[in-house]
């Protein structure tokens, strides 16, 4: 059973029921298994140049908007078939049509997961046009072709032999940069909201991290969400603590983006493989001609690719961190 899987609790619907009904009381999970309370911590604390950016970023982000006009911004609401059709016409322009099975089911807790040859999504279908673009991106065009590139690798299953660095923050900073190409507002606004929570988290119980969430997060399906995501691990929600994983989305978006703007925007040293940045100049010193797959949206235009980067670094004040 995977970590996952481990801080998944058994009574997570009914905790949600009831917390829905009266959001001032603190959830208390139960679990299967006992929980690794070390893994929980693994991916450190929050840090406040971080904080400061998250801060200034939904500040920007928020003037004159609202969060129901930030989601509608993101075009029309797609159908199930739309969203399976789309994302087999991605694969297929990547030739990986025959990788990748879909699968659907309503159990699943995440919008959508990828493996090396499965790609899960949640029902009901829960996209917009640019959601489903950023998904894509995400998913397909950064984690998909990585893995894929990496499976070529002299150092493939053998990073430890090898002294490569754990590479998640990197991992998820080059896929959520690559998510927000598509959108019209270029804000990183749900990893913003998602660092501060893991703040709050740290800091507070379940219901002061909920609150602290209210000027930015309205819906309360989505809030809970954001919350539980900080606050799975425990079994008394009223401590503080919790599952800082969510820190690298944001963190790694930050580093990633500086170190490309660094580059010229240049993808094929980062596309090597599932590493982290501090680790690229080993992998392409062990294999110097290699010669990565990467995404049709650099492939394709290169010119905006790099525009839009530029966008996404500007709106967010990374240019000024």
């Amino acid at each position: 059973m995977s970590f996952l899987q481990d801080i998944t609790p058994i009574n997570l619907l009914e905790e949600k029921e009831k917390f829905l009904v009266d959001p001032t009381t603190n959830p208390q999970f139960i679990y299967k298994n006992a929980i690794d309370t070390e893994k929980l911590h693994e991916y450190g604390k929050p840090q406040k140049k971080y904080i400061d950016l998250a801060k200034a970023i939904l500040e920007k982000t928020y003037f004159g908007r609202n969060e129901q006009d930030l989601y509608m911004s993101k075009g029309k609401q797609l159908t199930q078939d739309q969203v399976h059709r789309r994302i087999r016409s991605f694969l297929e322009i990547h030739q990986l049509e025959d990788r990748f099975s879909l699968i659907w089911s309503s159990s699943f807790v995440s919008r959508t997961t990828i493996s090396s040859d499965t790609i899960k999504l949640r029902l009901p279908a829960d996209f917009r046009q640019e959601d489903l673009l950023g998904m894509l991106y995400h998913e397909i065009g950064t984690h998909a072709i990585r893995r894929i590139n990496y499976e070529q690798q002299p150092w493939f299953k053998k990073k430890k032999k090898y002294g490569f660095s754990g590479y998640l923050k990197t991992e998820e900073g080059i896929a959520s940069l690559h998510s927000l190409i598509p959108h019209s507002y270029k804000s990183a606004f749900i990893s913003a909201i998602r660092y501060l929570a893991a703040d709050a988290s740290s800091r507070g119980s379940f219901v002061e991290t909920w609150e602290a969430l209210s000027p930015y997060v309205e819906d309360h399906n989505r809030r809970w969400t954001i919350v539980f995501r900080q606050k799975r691990g425990l079994t008394d929600t009223s401590r503080p603590g919790g599952y800082t994983k969510d820190l690298v989305y944001f963190e790694g978006l930050v580093d990633v983006w500086r170190w490309l703007y660094s580059q010229n925007f240049a993808l094929a040293d980062l596309y090597y493989g599932k590493l982290a940045l501090e680790d690229i100049p080993k992998a392409v010193s062990m294999y110097p001609e290699f010669d990565p797959l990467l995404p049709s949206f650099y492939t394709h235009n290169f010119t905006n690719y790099r525009k839009q980067m530029l966008e996404i670094g500007e709106y967010n004040l990374l240019d000024q961190f």
